[in-house]
């Protein structure tokens, strides 16, 4: 089967080799090294006018989504864009879209534009125990924000760091 293989791709090749070689009535051969490129150019062009025809396309479609976003958005945020705040008794600020119904309240107008949303952060870490004293660490992005986690962080690099001080240390007093 492998010698048999073998054959077949010979004969592929003798084959493409002899259309070099062989004339069209023309006189011109049936395959040459000018019709090659010529051809994988042509080719090479088409398909970079068609990925910038795509990515024409894919930028049109994202910029119609994201201006069709936007003004959902602001069409959504249009009509609730005046808020109220207000402090009660005990110094707990309150925020509704309606006034406070037991006294004075403040009127927000908020602004479409400056209004940013954020994903929740993980609040797992809140079901425990808060006597533990223990530092969970989970997986979650959110926690690169975290002051303990990067504290946390910031002193092992300083151990690393003085370890390896020390290590560079006795490398010298070896040598």
């Amino acid at each position: 089967m492998k010698y048999f293989a073998y054959i077949l791709i010979m004969l592929l090749l003798i084959s493409i080799t002899t259309l070099f070689y062989l004339k069209r009535p023309d006189g011109k051969s049936w395959l040459s090294a000018d019709q090659i490129s010529q051809t994988s150019t042509n080719l090479k062009t088409q398909a970079v006018a068609l990925s910038n025809n795509t990515l024409d396309e894919a930028v049109k479609l994202v910029t119609s989504a994201h201006s069709n976003m936007v003004n959902k958005v602001k069409g959504d945020l249009s009509s609730s864009t005046v808020i109220y705040k207000w402090q009660d008794q005990h110094g707990q600020w309150h925020y509704s879209d309606q006034p406070n119904p037991h006294g004075y309240s403040e009127k927000v107008i908020l602004d479409p534009n400056d209004i940013t949303v954020v994903e929740a952060e993980d609040t797992s870490i809140l079901k425990g125990s808060a006597k533990s004293g223990e530092l969970v660490v989970t997986q979650n992005p959110a926690n690169a924000y975290n002051p303990v986690v990067i504290k946390k962080l910031f002193d092992e690099a300083e151990q690393v760091k003085e370890k390896l001080a020390e290590r560079n240390e006795q490398l010298q007093k070896a040598q």
